[in-house]
Parts: structure tokens; C-alpha cells; sequence
């Protein structure tokens, strides 16, 4: 069932020719918020499609800089859709965020309802039977040039996606992958999967803030106003922080040992960006990794 909201153009936004639909999905058993914006693609040029979930964060960022992208033609016109939820209120976007990204249930990693992880294998159906489909009948875009774009938990449920049924996406960009999740259970898929395949059909782009480590978690910390560094200090001690430039090395690594034929992969650790920083740099690499831009 789709149900449009408003479209969204000219005075009404800073951020133009843009819709919100709201799309009941059977699979998962929820509603989500579909929000598109056009970037370019036309009938007489249709273009890929640039999934992503995390609609509330990075949304706008992936618009306005396909649009930029887009002045020098260094990328293909591109229809931007992005998965939210009907909430505003963050407490509930994280449940659900951790709910549609996560493979298993992981009662360490400081999420506490088990009922609100382990739902990847729901929302990347959603993703390939319910929106892709609904997509490619309402709007001009190539059915075949598909990218997704995730970061930190959406970096794991992308990393989920290309070790299970990686021909879903052609194209993938992960950000700050979230491989903690799991005591590292997407090496063990890693392996599992070139234990049974000779090929993985994918273009993909990992990357990383460099200060994402135990150390460079502790130098953000240290530049935090009192208040707020005990506060992000408690939320740590549940947290345990990851050394995420390891793991994102590590799976890159892995992946490229393969010697896959049809794999594209490049990974970077990007100078001087923390996790809460790195988000925007990893999308605007992947665009430009994954669409042959200058880089």
C-alpha cells in the first residue's frame, strides 16, 4: 500500500523537486517514510538508483551533492531513495535502524530488546521485492544500476547484503561498517561465502574515519565540553567502542584475497574524521569510486 504525503518543490523547501510516500511494507510489518529526490534522471535518460536507508541523516547530504556532482556531468543522473521511519523522535529511530539492519541478535552490543535486532534478512526483501518494484513502475531509472549506500549499521546491513545475495545491488558504497555487530560474525559469512563461490558481481567501496579507534575515540572525548564527555563517556562503558579501521581493513582485505573476477573493491581511511564526522566524505568517495569520478 503507498500512501503519498506531499511533494515537496520551489519555495515550498530549500531542498527542491523532492516527494515523500509512505510505503506499507508486508515483509517487515511496518510502514516506512520513502523519500526521492531527483537528481537528473529523465525518460529520455534514465539512470541508476541510489538506495539508502538512514533517510533522516543522509538524505539531503546524498542530494545536494549528486546536484553538484551533477554540474560537470562527473556522474550519471540519479534518483535518490531513501528508507526513514514515521518518527522524528531518535530514541525510536535507533530501535528501528538496529532492528533493519542487524543480522542476529546481539544482547552485547548495548542495544537491549532482542525483538529490535536481527531484521536484516526482512528489509533487504523489503528492499528487493516490495521498493525496487515500486521504483521501477513509477519512476524512469535503468531497472539493472542499482547502488546502496549505508554507514555504520547501515554499513553492516550493507556488508550483509553483499556476502548473502550480493546481485541484489550493483553497486555498493559502506561506510564506517559497523563489523563489531555479532562478535565479527560478517568474517565468518565472509568466509563462508568464498567457501562456496568462485565469483562475487559487485563494484565496492569501503571507508573509514581515521580516527575510528579506541584512540581516536578517546581524542573526541578529550575535546568535548565536561558535560557532555561524561556523558558520552557512560555511554562508551556499554558501548565498548571497536576498532573500526581494523575490521573495514580487514574485510576489504579479505575480499580483494579472494581474487574474485568480477569484483571491483577499493577501501580508504579517511584523514582526520571521527565517526560522528566521517558520514558525508564516505558517500561522496563511494559516489566517485563507484561512478568513475574524478577522484
Amino acid at each position: 500500500m503507498i500512501r503519498s504525503e506531499r511533494m515537496v518543490n520551489g519555495g515550498e523547501s530549500a531542498l527542491s523537486d523532492c516527494e515523500v510516500h509512505h510505503l506499507r511494507s508486508e515483509l517487515v510489518g511496518d510502514e516506512f517514510k520513502i523519500v526521492v529526490g531527483h537528481c537528473g534522471a529523465s525518460r529520455a535518460d534514465p539512470g541508476p538508483v541510489l538506495y539508502m536507508g538512514d533517510a533522516w541523516a543522509n538524505f539531503g547530504t546524498a542530494v545536494e551533492t549528486i546536484r553538484l556532482m551533477r554540474l560537470t556531468e562527473t556522474i550519471p543522473p540519479t534518483l535518490v531513495i531513501a528508507v526513514g521511519y514515521r518518527t522524528d523522535a531518535m530514541s525510536e529511530i535507533s530501535n528501528l535502524r538496529c532492528r533493519d539492519f542487524t543480522p542476529t541478535v546481539d544482547l552485547a552490543s548495548g542495544f537491549e530488546d532482542a525483538a529490535m535486532m536481527g531484521g536484516a534478512d526482512r528489509f533487504s526483501a523489503f528492499l528487493c521485492e516490495e521498493l525496487k518494484p515500486w521504483v521501477a513502475d513509477r519512476y524512469d531509472v535503468d531497472p539493472e544500476d542499482s547502488m546502496f549506500f549505508g554507514d555504520s549499521l547501515g554499513g553492516l546491513f550493507a556488508t550483509h547484503v553483499l556476502l548473502s545475495e550480493p546481485a541484489a545491488i550493483r553497486r555498493y558504497g559502506i561506510g564506517s561498517p559497523a563489523l563489531w555487530w555479532g562478535d565479527g560474525l560478517m568474517f565468518e559469512r565472509e568466509a563462508d561465502y568464498a567457501g562456496s563461490h568462485e565469483d562475487l558481481p559487485a563494484k565496492v567501496f569501503f571507508s573509514v574515519g581515521a580516527y575510528e579507534t579506541v584512540a581516536g575515540r578517546a581524542r573526541y572525548l578529550e575535546q568535548l565540553p565536561a558535560d557532555l564527555r561524561a556523558r558520552a563517556e557512560a555511554e562508551d562503558e556499554a558501548d565498548h567502542p571497536a576498532d573500526m579501521v581494523a575490521d573495514t581493513e580487514r574485510m576489504a582485505r579479505a575480499l580483494r584475497g579472494r581474487g574474485y573476477p568480477s569484483l571491483e573493491i577499493e577501501c580508504e581511511v579517511l584523514p582526520g574524521e571521527y565517526h560522528e564526522t566521517a558520514p558525508p566524505l564516505n558517500l561522496s568517495r563511494a559516489l566517485r569510486f563507484l561512478f568513475d569520478a574524478p577522484r
